[in-house]
């Protein structure tokens, strides 16, 4: 009947899901499951995997949002993205769409995702600020942004054009001091991330809603304000829509 479509379609999607993640060795099904989690995927949403590398995890989030959402692949290399794509074609994966991006922009289209994946990608960026700002661009108000990242390895190959943080990684207190700086507010912080790296962690950032302005004839009156009644905006939700 239609008004079990819905329930049934979720259905689908969490059995699409799982057999996949089943698939997967236990460590990385555990952090896909995690990071599917924390980017608060429904059906219908969209997403993207910034700097998707292999698209060890595009292919998880665009089965979580389903055949109505849609999933986008950035990398700044073209083989890869060929590669991308020719595997969600293999897999039956329809709502994958890969942009090339480059060292100043992720490539994404202004508004197009609910939320956004950036796994061991940030501490890669040349030009951070310019990249905030794109995905700033990209994500729609109240959205998330997911970051996995390390702190500093010193014993990791040096990356030739990145900010100088003592190795290979970032340290979350200038991960979270350059996202706020951007506008970004923090959601959570997990010091402990079951990633394939000892010491990963994960910072869930949000752009935040806007904040509605009460106008001037609007204002509490005297007589309101002597009942101890006031007006304020609504809070920003730590989760997505």
């Amino acid at each position: 009947m239609p008004a079990h479509r819905p329930v049934a379609h979720r259905v689908r999607v969490l059995l699409a899901a799982g057999a996949l993640l089943a698939q997967l060795p236990q460590a990385l099904a555990d952090e896909t499951e995690k990071i599917i989690g924390e980017l608060g995927l429904r059906p219908g949403m969209s997403a993207a995997d910034v700097g998707a590398g292999e698209g060890r995890f595009t292919a998880a989030l665009a089965r979580e949002v389903g055949a109505s959402g849609s999933v986008y692949a950035t990398e700044v290399e073209a083989d890869k993205l060929e590669k991308i794509q020719e595997k969600a074609k293999a897999d039956g994966i329809p709502n994958l769409r890969t942009v090339l991006g480059d060292q100043t922009s992720t490539g994404l289209p202004d508004g197009c995702c609910d939320a956004i994946l950036l796994r061991m990608v940030y501490h890669h960026f040349t030009d951070p600020a310019s990249m905030r700002r794109s995905l700033w661009s990209a994500l729609r108000p109240g959205g998330r942004v997911v970051v996995v990242e390390v702190p500093p390895q010193g014993g990791w190959r040096r990356l030739d054009g990145v900010p100088e943080r003592g190795g290979h990684g970032i340290p979350a207190r200038e991960l979270i001091a350059d996202m706020r700086g951007s506008g970004f507010a923090v959601v959570s912080h997990h010091e402990e991330w079951p990633g394939e790296e000892d010491d990963s962690y994960c910072v869930v950032f949000q752009r935040p809603m806007p904040t509605r302005t009460v106008a001037a004839s609007n204002a509490p009156t005297a007589s309101s304000a002597g009942t101890g009644e006031s007006r304020h905006s609504p809070a920003i939700a730590s989760s997505t829509r």
